[in-house]
Order: C-alpha cells, then structure tokens, then sequence
C-alpha cells in the first residue's frame, strides 16, 4: 500500500495523531493486512522531514499530533483526485486509492474514477507475439475488464464519505519526547 499517501489523504480531515491514523486506515481500506503501526509512526516522521506533515501541538493526554502543510493538502488532494497517475494501478493500489478518496472527499473520488478510466482500453488481441506475451496480453484485457466493471459498480453505489475521524479513540498511541522537564513534539 501506499502508506505515505494514504496517510496525507486521510491527514485532510484535520490534525490527528499515528495510532489514530493507523485505525482510519485499517477502517478506510478493509481489504489490506493490518498496517504495522511503527510503519505509520516512520511515514509521519518522513513526512514530517519533508516538509508534508507539521506538529500541530498535543492531544490532551500528550500525544503528539500531526497536521498536513500546504504542501502536504496540495500533494494529498492531487492523489486524491488521482492527478498523479501516469498509468493503471496494481489492483491492491487501485482499491487504495479509491476506498480511502471516497471515504474522505466524494468530489475526489468522481475525479479520480474518471482519471483512472482513461487508463483503460480494450486492446486487440495480436496473434504475431509468442505465447507467453499473448498470455499477458489476454491477463492485461481480463483486467482492465475488471477495474472497469468495478469502477462502475462504486460508482453506482451510495459511497458514503466519513468526513470526519469515525472511529472511537485508540488507548495508546506514542507519547511526545519529554526532554529536561519539558514537553517537546518529535
């Protein structure tokens, strides 16, 4: 999964902290394995050093809590709307990107579909290649025939956006860094 930008397009619901993050993801994209939560706590620092993601001071029991930059809601909102794709997704990558921009923006989400749709063509079948490239070649048309049948079928249910953090809030989370008495954000 694209952690980093699953990550930036949920951050566009407002500041929240990893653990927090790490149950929205888990809740927005049901279909992968649990994300291991020192995976979301090393992508918010790397975020955080690349200028995406600031602090944004401590929840009220000292957990620290993370906020998107300009930069960070720009480069969010274009995965959201699928401006950065360049060719058809792997699938995993293909639900990502749809579940999570349709769990947090529904304007994104119809942006992206049509994004992705032109990504997909109904190629004709050539019979002057060998086996094995005629074989993926069929395996690139089967696909392409089932993004596009399951581009149709969210696009024809009622998705409906969470635009707020829907779950209840995880017990632990990891504490900010306590220097010479006083209170520091990583």
């Amino acid at each position: 999964m694209a952690v980093r930008e699953a990550l930036l397009g949920i951050l566009t619901l407002g500041p929240a902290y990893g653990l927090q993050l790490h149950a929205e993801l888990g809740a927005r994209a049901p279909h992968r394995a649990k994300t291991n939560v020192g995976q979301v706590y090393g992508t918010l620092d790397r975020l955080t050093s690349a200028g995406l993601v600031m602090h944004h001071g401590l929840t009220e029991d000292g957990l620290p809590l993370y906020a998107l930059t300009d930069s960070g809601r720009d480069e969010a909102n274009n995965w959201l709307c699928g401006a950065t794709v360049t060719s058809l997704p792997e699938w995993a990558d293909l639900q990502d990107m749809v579940l999570i921009s349709s769990s947090v923006h529904k304007v994104h989400a119809t942006a992206l579909i049509q994004n992705l749709k032109s990504y997909l063509r109904n190629d004709e079948e050539e019979t002057d290649i060998t086996p094995a490239r005629r074989l993926h070649a069929k395996a690139t048309v089967r696909y392409h025939e089932a993004v596009t049948n399951w581009l149709a079928d969210v696009s024809a249910s009622d998705v409906q956006e969470q635009p707020h953090y829907s779950l209840g809030r995880p017990k632990r989370g990891r504490p900010a860094k306590v220097s010479a008495g006083a209170r520091q954000l990583y």
